[in-house]
């Protein structure tokens, strides 16, 4: 899923809004993510689910 959030290149390093995990669609994005859900919010997905799209090389631990 986040790898294809990568291929697209205006997420990157952005927060991203998705309908579902099982259905990766965006529905909002911004630099925090509270930004991204309120985008998420204003497009009518109230309970949408939040992912950080990193950076190429980036190393994230979690």
């Amino acid at each position: 899923m986040i790898q294809t959030l990568v291929k697209n290149k205006k997420y990157i390093g952005k927060y991203v809004a998705m309908e579902d995990f099982d259905k990766p669609k965006v529905v909002g994005f911004g630099n925090t993510p509270t930004e991204a859900h309120k985008k998420a919010k204003s497009n009518g997905y109230s309970a949408s689910v939040i992912a950080f799209v990193p950076n190429k090389n980036m190393v994230q631990i979690f």
